[in-house]
Parts: C-alpha cells; structure tokens; sequence
C-alpha cells in the first residue's frame, strides 16, 4: 500500500501528478528568478567595476521574466489566486452560482483558445526571427504564452468536469465561506 504525498491523504495517481507538475513550475520560477539576480547584478558588477559587462545579461534577463510570469499565471489559476469579483455572484443562490461558474469557465476556454491560437501563430513566425545578441529565435518568448494558454486550459477543463460532474465550486470547497 503506498502512502499519499503529506497534506493530500488519499490522493489520485492525477492528482499527485499535477501536484509534481506544480513544484516543478514553481523550481523553474526559482531558477528564473535566480537568473536574473545573478545576471542583471553581474552585469551592474561588472559595469561598475571593470567598465565591462555581460552582452547576453538583457535578453536572457527579459526571457527569464517572461517565463516567471507565465509560470506563475498558472500556478495562479490553479490556486484560484486570480482577482474576482464576486460581489453579484454571492448574492445568487446555489443553482445560479453553478450555472455562472460553468459560464465563466466557458468564457474564459474561449479566451485561452484566442491566446493560444495567437501565441501559436506568433511562435511560427518568431522560428525564423533570431534575438540579437544571443541568437535565439524569437519564438522562446511566445512559447511563454502558448505554454500557458495550453496549461490554464487544462486546468480549466478539469475544473468544468469536476463542477459539471457535481463537484464543489471553488469558493465553496476554500476554507472561508464568503457568505459567513
């Protein structure tokens, strides 16, 4: 018998996978993050210290960022740490609550649909566009985005299953019930 992973007693096989999925993006923020410490205050050292620098330091800095922001993004969505609100929706009964939440989920499907299908066409045209000093294709930074829209969609699809299957929304499967 093995044993769930410490604070998901009796986790699914899925659910310790998005788990996993979830540090690994959060060690890949890390990683972003430490990158360009090092390489902006190497750069900033070595500016002015040695009236010399690191020629790769900004673009390699910006990628980075890109790709913390939209990690994060994710791992936002599925902590369901994105700004709502909900002032009308606390006000409907739990039938109207349901009925919006499977909405709003539609909606935003359809949006991610646009970001990726945009982030994908732009990703085509950037394979042939090389960044200046590194030499990359342009399409790393728009890979950020398909990467996301892709994820956020996942999780939006499993969180309309789940709802539409008769789950708990998320508001009311939280700790704090914001009608208390």
């Amino acid at each position: 018998m093995r044993a769930s992973p410490p604070g998901r007693p009796g986790a699914s096989a899925l659910a310790r996978a998005a788990d996993c999925c979830a540090r690994l993006q959060t060690l890949l923020m890390v990683a972003c993050l430490a990158v360009m410490v090092v390489l902006l205050f190497g750069n900033v050292a070595l500016r002015y210290l040695f009236n010399s620098g690191i020629n790769v330091s900004d673009e390699l800095s910006r990628l980075a960022f890109v790709w913390m922001i939209f990690l994060g993004s994710v791992l936002a969505l599925r902590e369901h740490q994105h700004i709502g609100v909900t002032m009308l929706v606390e006000r409907f009964g739990p039938a109207a609550r349901r009925v919006t939440h499977v909405l709003c989920q539609l909606l935003t499907l359809w949006v991610l649909w646009l970001m990726a299908e945009g982030s994908w066409t732009q990703t085509l045209i950037g394979l042939d566009t090389r960044l200046p000093v590194t030499g990359l294709p342009l399409a790393v930074f728009n890979a950020a985005a398909l990467y996301a829209a892709a994820a956020m969609g996942l999780l939006t699809l499993v969180d309309l299953v789940r709802v539409l299957a008769g789950g708990p929304l998320p508001a009311e499967s939280s700790a704090e019930n914001p009608l208390d």
